[in-house]
């Protein structure tokens, strides 16, 4: 499953922000990932993406999904370890190894990748360089089974 709050923003307007709906997708995804981690396989691992906005989170949980149909995939910024609790929690209440997938794209190339995007997905230039600077690299001590480095060329 490929869980991303943006997705619960989605209208046939196409994505409409507001705090109040963002707040609504936020819980709407972890009800997700609990139906997931209840529905897992013993195959299944959840993966936590981590990096900033336009840095190929969502490119590499559709090609990751794929090749592993039984991953739970969170697609959200996650640059915070607070942010990721949450679901490592969850994870480890069901006994499901958590991976985190640490996206290590350049900031110039972000902002390219966000200019070029639909109006309606693109994320305001300084809250980007605001998410940007404020990335928490994971650490297996946050509960990580393991963390994939993504770099620049592989995203």
């Amino acid at each position: 499953m490929h869980i991303n709050p943006d997705h619960f923003l989605e209208t046939p307007e196409g994505r409409i922000w507001t705090s109040e709906r963002n707040a609504v997708a936020w819980k709407q995804s972890f009800a997700a990932l609990d139906e997931a981690l209840r529905g897992r396989s013993a195959r299944s691992v959840v993966y936590i993406m981590v990096g900033c906005q336009a840095s190929g989170k969502s490119t590499w949980a559709r090609a990751r999904k794929r090749e592993e149909p039984h991953a739970i995939i969170f697609d959200a910024i996650l640059v915070k370890k607070s942010e990721r609790h949450p679901i490592l929690l969850a994870a480890g209440q069901y006994q499901v190894p958590a991976v985190a997938v640490w996206f290590q794209t350049p900031l110039q190339v972000c902002l390219e990748r966000n200019a070029a995007r639909p109006t309606d997905e693109v994320v305001n230039e300084q809250g980007l360089k605001n998410v940007f600077a404020a990335l928490e690299p994971p650490q297996l001590s946050e509960g990580f089974a393991q963390i994939l480095e993504v770099k620049y060329n592989d995203a």
